[in-house]
């Protein structure tokens, strides 16, 4: 998707449509294109989104709600990391069972490893493989500064991308290489062991251009615990324009991670120690303009990530607690996108992946675990006048391990005027078993090769979980106001949710754990974002959200599991002053929750994030300073309550200079 944001509006006129699409406005001039997007194109157009059904539609007209976040805004808002990005989505939470492995979800606590949240980084998913299906590792492999927007569908899109895209989907569009020629260093210290670096160099024309983007974090996670984190990054990207209706973008690139682990030096179950992982991806997409509105596209992707989990089990000398192994995720996929008439749009496609993952500890054999789906999906617009707009969509796989599935899509938008869209509609979605849940057998041995403990063992018998959301959605504008309102209104009915259930083990003879469809859920909510620009140099955002989850089983109700916030609100100030200094102030406010039970809840808490920051030259490179304070108001209690685990204060000092 990201081969188009750039290049586009430098082709021919009639490639503008798809250009302003990845550009993010509609409405205007090819000249005023080929500037950078001001807040006041904000406010006076549409932005045009690709998320929701695959296909280019102005954000009013599309099947679901859709939050985007521009580069510009990922700078003000101070984010050192993705997931601090993602505060800025209604209904997304920022979590981590460590500072090391931060991670954000819709719904975070009912999916605290990210495997129920697709997130794509150019149209390439990061799911990993090897170990529980989780996408917080995969989400490190970009660097904010190479960002140019972030779509999130906030909701259920299986229609459009099968399996695990079942609470969200996070659509990350990387700049085109054309537009960062030239080179770029930042630097980042200030206390809680932050030291950041980075390097940028881009080289090329139109028709040629590349990137290489070098960079490494480093911080020491929350307060009480041992999680000191080392990132480490490198990314290529090249894109080429062999002729005026084709695009060429080939990626790759390597990110390692090196994070403290465990509770105590003394803990048998989850004792100090380091973990490292890799992760290592290319991909390839090919896009054909085949006339002015009409466009097929190729892409293909590998992904390889590696873990490596060792410690040795305190009080027990020989014995190890080994998590290690590497999984491999190979994509092929085809889409045409058609105009069939003057009223209806469609895109189908079709596509292929392997997943596939090797660990003795894990799965207690040298072979390869594995499945493959094939799918094909499609989605028709059909214009039925001028003020209704109707979507449908579907996505049908056939898993190798748990069947063929089907997931439909119904929308409809009424649009009484331009500025006014009511959006109601029903969707459904699954997700698969990982790979973990399907043959997951992990087994503790003595010295000598006695066999001590089964943690897992699990028989292959889940079936993917199951999820129906229902939802009443409006999208305002009011330009005379300078003020855009987006509201979501839902309710989602949630069933087989896959957790773990002990048994005897007939074949090892030991009690071991199985995962298994053991219960439901209902989930009621009420979320809304909106954006205000009372003054030219004044813009204010404000998110709120409303959520209830009740259990099927009562049990997990009086223990409060895994219980969401029933309100949060996020408000926003982001103010240019006079001698170009930027200050932007993000508060956000938290109702009480839990990310696993009641032992570790977390009352209700707030944050203030403030960013101060002031351009300047260096002869004729453009240069920054910004100073950012993360949790004014100090120390709080996070995640495990009960350990004393805590997000500190933070604050830190940037300087960027390009060239």
């Amino acid at each position: 998707m990201a081969t188009l944001s750039a290049l586009c509006v430098r082709k021919a006129c009639h490639r503008l449509v798809l250009s302003l699409a990845l550009g993010g406005f509609t409405g205007v001039s090819a000249q005023a294109a080929e500037r950078a997007p001001t807040e006041e194109d904000y406010f006076a157009h549409v932005p045009v989104v690709l998320t929701a059904s695959r296909l280019d539609q102005p954000l009013n007209e599309a099947p679901g709600a859709i939050t985007v976040i521009d580069r510009h805004t990922i700078r003000l808002s101070g984010a050192r990391t993705l997931v601090e990005v993602m505060r800025l989505v209604p209904g997304y939470l920022a979590g981590g069972w460590n500072g090391a492995n931060p991670l954000a979800s819709y719904h975070i606590p009912i999916d605290d490893y990210g495997t129920r949240n697709l997130v794509l980084i150019d149209g390439r998913s990061v799911y990993a493989t090897s170990y529980l299906g989780d996408t917080h590792r995969g989400m490190m492999d970009v660097m904010l500064e190479d960002i140019e927007r972030i779509e999130v569908l906030r909701g259920a899109n299986s229609a459009a991308y099968g399996a695990n895209a079942m609470f969200g989907v996070i659509n990350i569009i990387t700049r085109h290489s054309a537009d960062t020629v030239g080179g770029e260093l930042s630097v980042s210290t200030g206390d809680n062991g932050i030291r950041d670096r980075r390097a940028r160099i881009g080289v090329g024309d139109e028709t040629a251009s590349f990137r290489l983007s070098i960079g490494e974090q480093r911080d020491s996670g929350y307060l009480n615990a041992y999680d000191d984190r080392r990132l480490g990054q490198v990314n290529l990207r090249a894109d080429f324009q062999p002729t005026l209706s084709d695009d060429v973008m080939v990626a790759m690139g390597v990110s390692y991670l090196d994070g403290g682990e465990g509770y105590s030096a003394t803990d048998q179950g989850h004792p100090f120690h380091t973990v490292h992982t890799r992760d290592t991806h290319w991909q390839g997409e090919w896009r054909r303009q085949l006339n002015e509105r009409d466009e097929l596209k190729v892409s293909a992707n590998y992904m390889e990530d590696r873990l490596v989990d060792v410690a040795e089990v305190p009080g027990l000398p020989g014995v190890i607690m080994d998590y290690s192994g590497k999984g491999r995720r190979t994509n092929l996929e085809v889409q045409h996108k058609a105009t069939l008439s003057s009223q209806v749009r469609a895109v189908v496609g079709a596509g292929h992946k392997e997943e596939k993952a090797r660990s003795y500890p894990l799965y207690a054999t040298h072979d390869w675990r594995s499945f493959r789906e094939s799918r094909v999906f499609g989605t028709v617009e059909w214009r039925a006048t001028p003020q209704w707009l109707i979507n449908t969509g579907v996505f049908v796989g056939q898993h190798s391990r748990v069947g063929t599935y089907t997931v439909p899509r119904f929308m409809v938008n009424w649009m009484p005027s331009a500025e006014h869209t009511v959006r109601v509609g029903v969707t459904e979605s699954i997700r698969a078993p990982n790979l973990s849940e399907l043959d997951g057998d992990v087994r503790i041995y003595s010295p000598t090769g006695v066999l001590l403990a089964q943690e897992f063992g699990a028989t292959g018998r889940v079936k993917p979980e199951e999820l129906r959301s229902t939802e009443i959605g409006y999208v305002g504008r009011f330009p005379n106001q300078s003020l855009t309102l987006d509201a979501r209104l839902y309710h989602e009915r949630m069933d087989k949710i896959i957790k773990v259930s002990r048994y005897d083990n007939p074949v090892t003879g030991l009690n071991t754990r199985d995962y298994v469809n053991l219960t439901g859920l209902t989930m009621v909510g009420l979320e809304y974002q909106l954006r205000w620009k009372p003054f030219s140099n004044t813009e204010l955002w404000l998110n709120q959200s409303y959520a209830d989850l009740k259990w099927d089983d009562a049990r997990l109700d009086d223990r409060d599991e895994r219980r969401p916030p029933k309100h949060a609100t996020l408000i926003g100030v982001f103010q240019r002053l006079p001698g170009d200094w930027q200050l932007s102030v993000i508060h956000e406010r938290l109702g009480g929750m839990t990310f696993r039970d009641n032992r570790d809840w977390m009352p209700f808490s707030h944050r203030t994030d403030v960013r101060l920051a002031y351009p300047f030259r260096i002869g004729t490179s453009k240069a920054e300073a910004a100073f950012t304070v993360q949790s004014v108001e100090g120390d709080r209690p996070f995640f495990l309550v009960r350990r004393n685990f805590e997000l500190t204060r933070k604050s830190f000092l940037t300087l960027r200079v390009e060239m």
